[in-house]
């Protein structure tokens, strides 16, 4: 008998989730409450940013920990499973922490323990001033927002597909900051990160604008291609002014190309400054010198953090400092500490019990979570153990508290190989999206996230297939299928749709809808039904038809529906085929399996977009098994995947929709083909992978 009660989650005691966090402004509704069990013992603290913060016993006891006295002997800090140091004083704990590099978060999360010690911040004594102190030193300054994602910019190496602003023909890109503090007659460099959108072979220098600086024109900067360019600039003296500046990027002057558009990534400036405290703080880098400290509010922490995660305390001067090269300089007056962006209750739970066994794994939210009991249930009445898993608890159990696919790769991981019994199903109930940290207005609420993956036509896109792949030979290592929602509702309609849609009685028609724009379409589904020796009798090939007689076609009965041809996030065909205008003419009461040999329109994590597998899934009397690609791929890497996926479907020895989808990608040779490799990766099952075939009786 499993471990793993079933229905576990349900029986947990709800506890409001903001009662053990801070600044409810970036924290979950107050509504929300965590599904599962809490360790009483640590908390997470949510970094955002490079700073030094400070805790006191007051804070730590708002946010649920029980501790009588900071020591370290009863606290220990760590990140990603490394130890952090940590300072205790004047009855608060004091750390350096770090931003995150993940691009699947915004935060880093530092999870802080009781009774266990910790690893104290070490002390390095700095020698007394023997020079006269410097009166400027160097200063980096960086500029950046992301505002637009382009995922056709990713290349191997540039992970960064984030853009500032577009800078297009008779465009211009103002943008402002402040320097508090600056030596105005001293030179200046400015480099700015841009990638070309577009390129004319026909031009030698085909991108061209005016750099002006404080309503001074420095230079037109020029350069060519569809290429990252990172452009270095000399400013001569007086160029930048203490307080407000702006740099204006200015394409309207007629330039060299008729088309000329290009992203601003950001920009970069190093200057000389007084070494002078701004809002408490000081950092410099490392530098010969003598520094005399001022600005400060009160006395200073003085921080070496040249190895960020091991910084050191600087004792032995309070006024002057003998700096060297070997320390990179952070001073913080008493106003000048930071507090983490959340504090938040660590999960408890036992996922890594190799006694575990579950034949369907359902990862989700908590807030979606209680809404999965049908499901379980029906699932153990037809043999299968199933259990629902909180994503929350996967994150603190197998990465470290850090919200990432990384973490749920991980878990899939050790559950293939130390479980009792290793599933072989996982359903993905949780909306998502490409915008990881939040930077555009919009995202979902409940996010089961997706790995980004490189691909040839495209730059980037997302995958769950690869999430599953955990002995890395490019196919999936277990069945899986992802329900794209944000509601209860949803969740409910489609256990509902889906169980009903196992208790109905299949009908003999299978349809090919093709795009007729080109002959190929027509010929593969012709050569696809043939080798698949799906009944030529009861199959119907319509060439280029409209949305409505597709609609059509659907509700008058068919087991398996297919489209090939040319396909977009939210269309089907060049000539509208079928499109998300239509899908609420969709009203089947047993609706066929749906198969898109097609581009995008499995897209599910686009930020703005809602692809047409997406809104197909979710409409009442729609289909609830869904087959759709979230890249560009081209059809003669889709068909020897369409001829194993057809077969395995009429295959009576194959019962549930994910042992057919998987095993069709499985027996693709992906590594003598990237666009077999991509097909595996980016083609995904809109649908519970344990849900049975319904096909036509022999």
């Amino acid at each position: 008998m499993s471990p793993i009660k079933p229905l576990r989650i349900l029986l947990f005691l709800l506890i409001i989730f903001t009662a053990a966090c801070r600044n409810s402004a970036t924290d979950a509704p107050a509504d929300a409450a965590i599904v599962g069990e809490l360790d009483n013992t640590a908390v997470k603290l949510e970094i955002s940013q490079d700073a030094l913060y400070r805790l006191t016993l007051s804070d730590l006891s708002q946010a649920g920990v029980s501790i009588s006295a900071l020591s370290i002997d009863n606290l220990s800090l760590s990140s990603g499973g490394t130890a952090v140091p940590i300072l205790i004083q004047e009855d608060a704990l004091i750390f350096y922490g770090q931003a995150p590099t993940s691009r699947y978060t915004a935060v880093r999360p530092y999870i802080l323990r009781v009774s266990q010690p910790g690893a104290a911040m070490t002390e390095t004594a700095v020698p007394p001033a023997n020079a006269a102190p410097l009166t400027n030193a160097p200063q980096t300054r960086h500029l950046e927002e992301d505002n637009i994602y382009l995922a056709e910019t990713y290349r191997p190496g540039k992970p960064d597909v984030w853009y500032w602003a577009e800078l297009g023909i008779n465009d211009q890109v103002a943008l402002s900051f402040d320097l508090p503090t600056l030596d105005a007659a001293a030179p200046a460099t400015l480099r700015i990160n841009l990638w070309g959108t577009t390129s004319s072979f026909e031009i030698a220098n085909d991108h061209d604008f005016d750099l002006v600086i404080n309503d001074q024109l420095i230079e037109t900067l020029i350069w060519d291609g569809a290429i990252e360019n990172i452009i270095e600039i000399n400013l001569p003296p007086g160029t930048l002014r203490p307080g407000q500046n702006q740099i204006l990027l200015d394409n309207t002057p007629p330039g060299a190309a008729i088309v000329d558009i290009m992203q601003v990534n950001w920009l970069e400036l190093e200057y000389q400054a007084p070494p002078t405290a701004v809002n408490d703080l000081l950092r410099l880098p490392p530098i010969n010198q003598t520094v005399a400290l001022d600005g400060f509010s009160g006395d200073p922490l003085l921080l070496n953090i040249a190895d960020p995660a091991q910084p050191q305390r600087l004792t032995g001067q309070t006024d002057a400092l003998a700096l060297t090269a070997d320390i990179e300089l952070l001073a913080v007056g008493p106003d000048g500490f930071r507090s983490p962006q959340a504090i938040r209750p660590m999960r408890q739970s036992d996922w890594r019990n190799s006694a575990n066994a579950a034949d369907l794994l359902i990862v989700t939210t908590d807030a979606l979570a209680p809404a999965l009991e049908p499901l379980v249930a029906a699932r153990q009445r037809q043999g299968l153990t199933a259990v629902v898993i909180p994503i929350a608890e996967i994150y603190d159990e197998f990465g470290f508290g850090e919200a990432s696919p990384d973490s749920l790769r991980a878990f899939y991981q050790y559950a293939i190989a130390n479980w009792q019994t290793p599933p072989a199903y996982t359903l993905l109930v949780g909306d998502a999206t490409t915008d990881y940290r939040g930077y555009l207005d919009g995202a979902p609420q409940n996010i089961i996230p997706p790995y980004m993956i490189p691909v040839q036509f495209g730059g980037e896109t997302v995958s769950d297939s690869r999430l599953v792949d955990v002995d890395e030979d490019g196919r999936p290592d277990l069945a899986i299928g992802r329900w794209p929602v944000d509601t209860t509702a949803d969740v409910e309609a489609l256990i509902e749709r889906t169980l009903a849609y196992e208790q109905g009685v299949a009908s003999p028609d299978s349809i090919f809808a093709t795009d007729a724009s080109e002959a190929q379409f027509a010929d593969t589904a012709n050569r696809l039904q043939e080798a698949s020796a799906l009944p030529g009798e009861t199959n119907e090939l319509l060439d280029g038809p409209s949305a409505v007689e597709v609609a059509d076609r659907i509700n008058q009965g068919a087991w398996l529906a297919t489209y090939i041809g040319h396909g977009s996030i939210q269309q089907l065909g060049k000539d509208d085929v079928f499109s998300s205008d239509y899908v609420d003419r969709l009203d089947s009461d047993q609706p066929p399996i749906i198969v898109q040999l097609t581009c995008l329109s499995g897209l599910f994590a686009h930020q703005a977009i809602t692809s047409l597998s997406e809104q197909m899934l979710v409409q009442e009397g729609g289909p609830v098994l869904i087959i759709g690609a979230t890249s560009l791929t081209l059809p003669n890497d889709q068909e020897p995947f369409a001829l194993n996926l057809f077969q395995n479907l009429q295959d009576p020895a194959i019962t549930r929709i994910g042992d057919a989808f998987t095993q069709a990608k499985r027996a693709m040779p992906v590594d003598i083909a990237p666009g077999l490799q991509e097909i595996s990766d980016t083609f995904v099952l809109f649908g519970d992978p344990s849900a049975l075939i319904v096909r036509p009786t022999p």
